[in-house]
């Protein structure tokens, strides 16, 4: 994989999966059994991911998520990022707010087989509150 596409399908994760929703994009662009590691756990294969990000679009339904920096070597991407949101929905259990947040991270994507194999997500979650 070449990183112009590893490039894009990093992209493509904040821009049609976490911005818009579209599972359909997670399905082209996640190896079934990718690795998320992030400060709230770890989670383990496809469905994993897609119930996390359905469970933050569900929380946070204005979400978005802006890619300020992509990075590339060898079979791995670094994006720096942003979001805001305002958190109408439950998140990790605690009632909506109805405060908007906005966090700044970073995260690390290792390809293989033309697909996002595993993530390396870093932000502060106390943000998200």
């Amino acid at each position: 994989m070449t990183i112009a596409a590893g490039k894009a399908a990093a992209r493509s994760y904040f821009e049609e999966v976490l911005n818009r929703g579209d599972m359909a994009v997670a399905d082209a662009i996640f190896a079934p059994g990718v690795r998320f590691q992030y400060p709230l756990g770890d989670l383990n294969g496809l469905p994993a991911v897609k119930n996390y990000i359905a469970a933050v679009r569900e929380a946070f339904p204005d979400i978005t998520f802006a890619v300020e920096d992509l990075f590339g070597e060898g079979d791995q991407v670094a994006a720096r990022w942003s979001l805001a949101g305002t958190q109408t929905g439950r998140f990790r259990g605690k009632p909506p707010t109805g405060k908007r947040v906005a966090v700044a991270g970073n995260t690390v994507f290792r390809l293989q087989n033309g697909r996002i194999d595993e993530m390396w997500v870093a932000f502060d979650p106390a943000r998200l509150a």
